[in-house]
């Protein structure tokens, strides 16, 4: 049996309708997908105009210093002779050398001069023990055992005070700041009134 042009068109219309759902499947998941980017997006941190300025001129500031070294540096080689670039380099490397021997020798020396102080059961500021040490190992230990004799001198003063039950002389040295004692330009003038006052520096 031939087919009738109404049966034609019958077969064609639901051929389009079967074709029209496909595109509501997708529809409603670039839906879902659209949502989920909205959320990620909602729950990333979000940085105010002014922080984002603030991060901004932090970084270039700090890339402009470092240039402008970097260009101060090139410039000075760029004057030189290829003898005085050696000269330099060599110069610098014997400089930065130097700052390393001079950092390890007075951490040794605070080292030695820290277990000198423990065993006379002194224990001091790494601040007040930077005043004593020096890189030469005989000023250190002269410093150090000065500021020893001293401290044992003040505290055993301080507890015969006490014990007389004798009151605190006017302009005594506990009236003198930190400050003021750091400030006095003879050394060991400096030692005895820190050793003294010991209580400031701890």
């Amino acid at each position: 049996m031939k087919d009738t042009p109404l049966k034609m068109k019958l077969q064609l219309l639901a051929d389009d309708n079967s074709g029209d759902n496909a595109p509501t499947d997708n529809s409603e998941q670039k839906e879902t997908e659209n949502n989920n980017s909205d959320d990620k997006k909602h729950n990333e941190k979000k940085y105010t105009d002014d922080e984002v300025n603030e991060i901004i001129n932090k970084k270039f500031e700090k890339w402009t210093k470092q240039k402008e070294k970097e260009m101060d540096e090139a410039k000075k080689l760029a004057d030189m002779t290829a003898q005085e670039k050696v000269e330099y380099e060599r110069n610098q490397l014997k400089k930065e050398l130097e700052e390393l021997r001079n950092a390890n020798t007075i951490s040794e020396m605070s080292k030695t001069a820290r277990g000198i102080l423990k065993e006379r059961n002194i224990d001091i500021s790494d601040e007040l023990l930077s005043m004593l040490v020096t890189k030469e190992a005989d000023t250190t230990k002269k410093n150090v055992e000065g500021f020893a004799e001293m401290f044992d001198k003040a505290v055993e003063k301080a507890v015969n005070e006490k014990l007389k039950g004798n009151p605190p002389k006017k302009g005594s040295n506990k009236t003198l700041t930190k400050e003021d004692i750091l400030n006095i330009k003879d050394r060991t003038e400096r030692q005895r009134k820190i050793a003294e006052n010991i209580e400031l520096f701890n």
